[in-house]
């Protein structure tokens, strides 16, 4: 599932992926709409094009989370993984978890397809599965393989098949998402957004209020831009209850703090997360990201990316500072994406009692290739380009491990069912809103 804000999901396969993803999607729900104009104007060589393109993204995720259904399969085995995940132990010798099952290399798969038809958006389990071929639709493989006694390998990849666009606009238009401010003063974005996408303003100004939005522009051409967001679930309880209620348990007590860096430490992007409010700090120049420090330096290809996160569970805070992964920008004729890659174990911060069990098993993760995400799109599969994502982790079971695990059991059961079907409508609704105001532009 995409989560529209931070939240730590220790429990749900591949935890550092889940809060990548959670990243990403903070961003692209807080701070890019006031640069979404720009970034459709992007997404073709011509106006029609573009405005086609954006329309075919926009339906695939809006299919995506819309009346999500799950076969039986699939729906016996997801609470399973969740609960287990970080003790995959208990799941490699369950069959009735798996659609694969390999003994000679000793793995075990679980593929399953999503496909929109008639209004509803249903997951079926498979052995095998081709590429996708309708917008919206999806294919899904999740493997674990056993190591050792006690240490085990999870692999996921998704592909998502999102319409006829070429990477090069992709990317062109995914950075004039971070640098659509660039020229524009705070007023002008903030009727941009309204006057170009005054349906998905309204249904994101539900949620979402922006208390302060700055722009200015240097000597130096660079513009400044910060923005200060803030988190409103009570305005939407009357129509989304559940989900307003776990975003108020545990997505407003979280804290974060993101760094996007490069190698001698200069920042470009910096967001500072606390009791729902998020502030956002970018600086662009030519269409690119600049530094925050006020020098002019092109973004580099090979950066780092510093994470600190805690999030409250009951009476205790958990969580870790210093998070470092190396992140890459990779660019070919056919795909684009960004790759993290973590090989640094950060500081972990639990309660007292916790604080005393071994941590070793906590380095497992970070040794070796260290843990793996890369998220980008494809034109060279078919008719429709994919975007996809392919993660991998390393966990090794422990005591430690297992209260972890069951942190995350906990939070993924109170989202599980409602909280999760009201999300998915809010979603549903958000990409919908989008596609009917960029009817305007046709």
């Amino acid at each position: 599932m995409i989560q529209p804000v931070l939240t730590l999901r220790l429990g749900t396969r591949q935890p550092l992926r889940r809060i990548l993803a959670a990243l990403l999607t903070l961003y692209a729900l807080l701070v890019a709409p006031t640069a979404c104009m720009p970034a459709v104007a992007a997404l073709g060589g011509s106006a029609q094009e573009a405005v086609r393109n954006s329309d075919s993204l926009f339906t695939a995720f809006a299919r995506r989370f819309t009346s999500v259904r799950r076969d039986a399969k699939f729906a016996h085995a997801r609470p399973l993984m969740a609960k287990y995940a970080l003790i995959p132990g208990r799941l490699f010798g369950d069959k009735s978890v798996w659609s694969v099952i390999d003994d000679r290399d000793s793995t075990r798969g679980l593929a399953y397809t999503g496909t929109y038809r008639t209004s509803a958006y249903q997951f079926q389990s498979v052995t095998s599965a081709a590429y996708p071929r309708h917008v919206g639709d999806q294919r899904n493989y999740l493997q674990l393989k056993r190591l050792g006694d006690d240490e085990f390998d999870w692999y996921s990849v998704v592909d998502h098949a999102v319409g006829p666009i070429r990477v090069s606009d992709a990317g062109a238009a995914m950075l004039r998402l971070f640098t659509g401010f660039e020229g524009r003063d705070a007023d002008r974005l903030r009727q941009d957004t309204r006057g170009a996408f005054p349906r998905a303003a309204r249904h994101m100004g539900q949620l979402i209020a922006i208390d302060s939005l700055v722009t200015t522009l240097g000597a130096d051409g660079a513009t400044s831009a910060r923005y200060v967001l803030r988190l409103r679930p009570d305005s939407i309880r009357a129509q989304y209850p559940n989900y307003a209620a776990y975003l108020l348990k545990y997505v407003v007590p979280s804290r974060y703090r993101v760094l996007l860096m490069d190698r001698d430490g200069t920042p470009y992007m910096d967001i500072d997360g606390r009791d729902g409010k998020c502030i956002v700090r970018l600086r662009a120049r030519g269409g690119r990201l600049a530094p925050l420090d006020g020098s002019l330096r092109q973004l580099p290809d090979s950066l780092l990316m510093r994470i600190d996160f805690s999030a409250k569970f009951k009476i205790f805070r958990v969580g870790f500072t210093n998070l470092v992964s190396d992140f890459t920008i990779e660019r070919s004729e056919h795909d684009r994406a960004w790759s993290w890659r973590f090989r640094q174990e950060p500081a972990w911060h639990f309660p007292l009692a916790v604080d005393k069990l071994i941590k070793t098993p906590l380095r497992r993760p970070f040794q070796g290739r260290g843990a793996e995400f890369r998220l980008g799109i494809r034109d060279d599969l078919g008719e429709s380009a994919m975007s996809y994502r392919v993660g991998r982790i390393t966990v090794q079971e422990s005591t430690i491990m297992r209260w972890l695990g069951g942190l995350g059991a906990s939070a993924f059961s109170d989202f599980a069912d409602r909280t999760e079907a009201e999300e998915n409508r809010y979603l549903a609704e958000l990409f919908t809103a989008l596609v009917q105001d960029l009817g305007t532009f046709r």
